[in-house]
Parts: C-alpha cells; sequence; structure tokens
C-alpha cells in the first residue's frame, strides 16, 4: 500500500511537472498557484505512506531535501536575482521533497543534475547572445529530479528501508 502512495506522488508530481515545463518555456514562468498544491499533495502522500509504514525515515529525509534544496536556491536567488527567479527557488522545494523520500542526498542529486543538464543550452546562449541572455532553467531541474528519483526507486525501491 505505502509503494502505491508514492507512486501516486510521483504521478502527481510528473502531471504538475510537466505542465510547470512547458509554462516556464513558453513564458519564462514556474506559476506558485501550481507548485504549492503540488507539494501539498506529495507532502500528504508521503505522511500517510509513513504512517502506513510507521517509519518517518522517508518522510524526515522529504522535509530535509526540501528545506536544504530551497534554501541553497534561495541563496543562489538573493545572491543574484536577476540571474534567477523565485519560482525556481519555489520549484526546488517542491522537486526536494519528491527526491527527498529516498534521502536528502538524492534531493542534492535531483537539483545538482538539473544544472548539470543546463550548462551546454547555457554555454551555447552566452555565446550566441552574452551575458545578458537568459533561458528557463525549470525544465531542467524537472529533468534532474526526474532522473534522480527514478534513479533512486529504481536502486532502493519505493520505500525506502533505514
Amino acid at each position: 500500500m505505502p509503494e502505491v502512495l508514492v507512486v501516486a506522488a510521483a504521478l502527481c508530481w510528473l502531471g504538475a511537472g510537466l505542465r510547470l515545463a512547458v509554462t516556464d518555456l513558453r513564458t519564462g514562468r514556474l506559476p506558485t498557484r501550481l507548485i504549492w498544491p503540488t507539494a501539498g499533495i506529495v507532502g500528504l502522500l508521503y505522511a500517510v505512506a509513513s504512517l502506513i509504514e510507521a517509519e518517518p525515515g522517508g518522510l524526515i529525509g522529504a522535509a530535509v531535501g526540501a528545506a536544504v534544496c530551497g534554501a541553497i536556491m534561495a541563496a543562489v536567488h538573493f545572491v543574484h536575482p536577476p540571474g534567477m527567479g523565485f519560482g525556481d527557488v519555489r520549484l526546488s522545494v517542491l522537486n526536494g521533497l519528491l527526491c527527498g523520500w529516498w534521502g536528502w542526498e538524492v534531493a542534492l542529486w535531483g537539483l545538482a543534475a538539473g544544472f548539470a543538464l543546463a550548462v551546454p543550452e547555457a554555454l551555447v546562449v552566452l555565446v550566441r547572445h552574452g551575458r545578458g541572455a537568459s533561458r528557463p532553467l525549470g525544465p531542467y531541474l524537472l529533468a534532474g529530479t526526474a532522473a534522480a528519483a527514478s534513479w533512486a526507486a529504481a536502486t532502493g525501491g519505493l520505500v525506502p528501508a533505514l
């Protein structure tokens, strides 16, 4: 039963993530009205899965992953606000929540993977358009999170064993 809840959380995130990626590519914005409700649903599903398993490890990891990823991205945003919108910060909280179920380290891997995936396009844009140009980061953050969560689920199972 907890596995079904974890899959439901991932599918909820995936559905929202696809819409967020398309919206970010089209408008350069990540709507808060989609990010926070999705985070609430994912958190609720994880909480119920933790209660069923009588093991809080996954839920604690999700909370820590959300906090750590959000804090890192907030620091980047506040150091150089024009370089990254606050929507990317909010999205990183959601992504950290999703990946953190398997441990806060997985959340960091998801964040790092998102940045790594963005580098090739960022270099092309930098060469073609200079330092003032920008591209949406959200789709890359979502792809990195998908990769990290998929890897963690495939290697560690849907419900983390502590």
